[in-house]
């Protein structure tokens, strides 16, 4: 296997929500599947789906092993992330990771 950075947005091409998810996620868990410019598709969470479309450009973000979707502001992803199952500590790490993350990206990319 060959790694390979790619764009972290892509077009939503199908999306649900399950009101009743599997055990460990809490309810209504929102999901999306998102397709790249190159063709890698991911299975992402979100914070909604409230007013997405299939062909909706969207963000991806990668916290660990579980991608986000979102087309939220930094808040946006805060709530996302308090609203994941878990412990606190772990949803403060999942955010923090977040922010850093957009921050970098951001600082190599010449934004402020």
């Amino acid at each position: 296997m060959i790694r390979a950075s790619v764009e972290a947005v892509g077009d939503v091409i199908s999306f649900t929500t399950l009101h009743s998810p599997p055990e460990g996620f809490r309810s209504p868990l929102h999901i999306a599947l998102v397709e790249l410019a190159g063709g890698a598709q991911f299975i992402c969470h979100g914070a909604e789906t409230a007013g997405l479309r299939v062909g909706s450009r969207v963000a991806i973000e990668a916290v660990g092993n579980v991608y986000y979707f979102s087309h939220l502001s930094a808040m946006g992803r805060v709530r996302l992330f308090w609203s994941r199952a878990g412990r606190a500590g772990e949803r403060v790490n999942g955010i923090a990771r977040s922010l850093a993350q957009r921050a970098w990206k951001g600082r190599s990319r010449g934004e402020s």
